[in-house]
């Protein structure tokens, strides 16, 4: 892959910033000039494509920007729910497209930081990246005392972009509420952008992440789960020097074909980790990506990355989990309980309106509690919702508190790694802790 640098210039950004909202104005125009041309038959069509077509245009502005702007489409494809799938799908990308950064800028932050090249600072030292994220690369390395390690290192030029990065993308998000009747209130959008600014400013401070780590390293106690040593004498704010575990991620291991022992033996742990922070830790570690798993060959699994670690106020694991129903009137009083709808909402428009929308979801996240056990296989994709469906349904949202953000991004996404190892598994913990 070609190595990229961040534009780190205000006025590029800017620019690459204004560039997009012109195409997505323009493409809007154009849209509403061939709507009225088209017949009522293909409008929905046209509908989808209009959203995918923005989506595209979004993805590739952030794209440029690379940085937090990518990390910020990341999170936003995970976060709003409510946006159109298109628009969604495309941000999605951003997950898996991220080009490491070449030796030189990596050794100039570290010299940054520590006054000296890391070859002089570590036995062994490689100085390409064996992975790469949004907001820094990981390297392997080897201590004075012959111990492996992994040290990740910050792009240059992260930490400095984020409130102007988040400005950035909170234009291009306002140019498309003004261009579609399918986005919530834009003040809810504008809340979930600032809780994505405050979750990225904790996530460039690699001394709060290695807090985090040493947290979870003390408070985890499930048989078979390993947490990362954190070397504190090789850390910095923008250096993190933790243990390097080997095994294998998620995705790597199942292309192996594990037989069903042992995806329901690594299913279980899963989802009895997940069931622990919610019920006993009441914190979540909140990045469900398959490769912050590791599969160890002594049946243990090592869970790594701990940038974005949510603290959930007291109560509110047992709200959420009244969720886990098909009684439409519980459903209606949690909704309420979250705040996720106004009071003034009554339980006639909840049931006409926002319940023929979300049916579908809540069927398909409160399966897996609904019985001793549960058989992954037979759960179906993530339910996507059509655009002509989304109108009412987001106008009822009364505000998205960041809790509920956490908890949708670490239960959806645990259960669509389930589904993915195929697993047949105990669920009684869900619900019973």
């Amino acid at each position: 892959m070609r190595h990229k640098s961040i534009p780190t210039e205000k006025y590029k950004r800017t620019a690459i910033t204004a560039v997009t909202t012109a195409k997505i104005g323009l493409k809007h125009a154009v849209y509403l000039g061939k709507k009225t041309l088209s017949s009522t038959a293909n409008t929905r069509q046209k509908n989808q494509q209009h959203e995918e077509d923005m989506g595209k245009i979004v993805f590739a502005a952030l794209t440029q920007l690379r940085g937090t702007a990518l990390k910020i489409a990341q999170m936003m494809s995970l976060e709003l729910d409510m946006l159109p799938e298109g628009i969604r799908a495309e941000l999605g990308k951003a997950c898996h497209r991220v080009t490491p950064l070449n030796r030189a800028h990596i050794r100039k932050v570290y010299l940054a930081e520590f006054n000296t090249v890391p070859e002089k600072v570590f036995a062994q030292f490689e100085p390409d990246a064996f992975a790469a994220a949004s907001l820094g690369q990981v390297h392997k390395a080897v201590s004075p005392d012959s111990h492996p390690l992994a040290v990740k290192i910050q792009y240059p030029g992260i930490a400095a972009s984020i409130k102007s990065d988040v400005q950035l993308v909170r234009g291009i998000m306002k140019s498309i509420s003004l261009s579609t009747s399918y986005l919530p209130r834009w003040e809810i959008i504008e809340n979930v952008l600032d809780g994505v600014q405050k979750q990225l400013e904790k996530e460039v401070d690699y001394t709060q992440e290695a807090e985090n780590t040493r947290w979870f390293s003390e408070n985890f106690k499930i048989p078979n789960v390993r947490i990362p040593s954190v070397y504190c004498q090789f850390s910095s704010k923008r250096v993190l020097t933790t243990e390097h575990i080997t095994g294998k991620h998620l995705d790597q291991w199942l292309e192996e074909n594990p037989d069903q022992t042992l995806r329901n033996h690594y299913g279980q742990l899963l989802f009895d980790m997940f069931c622990y922070q919610l019920h006993e830790l009441n914190v979540l570690h909140a990045d469900p990506h398959p490769g912050n798993f590791l599969i160890c060959d002594d049946g243990s699994i090592a869970l790594i990355d701990f940038g974005c670690i949510q603290h959930l106020a007291p109560g509110y694991p047992g709200t959420v989990t009244r969720l886990f129903t098909r009684d439409r009137q519980q459903i209606y009083q949690a909704y309420k309980s979250l705040g996720i709808i106004s009071d003034n909402l009554s339980f006639d428009e909840f049931t006409d309106d926002v319940f023929p929308v979300i049916e579908s979801m809540h069927t398909w996240m409160s399966a897996p509690g609904l019985g001793k056990t549960f058989n992954f296989a037979e759960l179906p994709p993530v339910p996507q919702k059509t655009l002509s469906q989304m109108k009412k349904p987001v106008k009822a949202i009364n505000s998205i508190r960041q809790d509920q953000v956490y908890f949708d991004r670490s239960y959806f996404g645990l259960l669509s790694i389930l589904r993915k190892m195929k697993v047949e598994i105990d669920t009684t913990k869900l619900l019973h802790p």
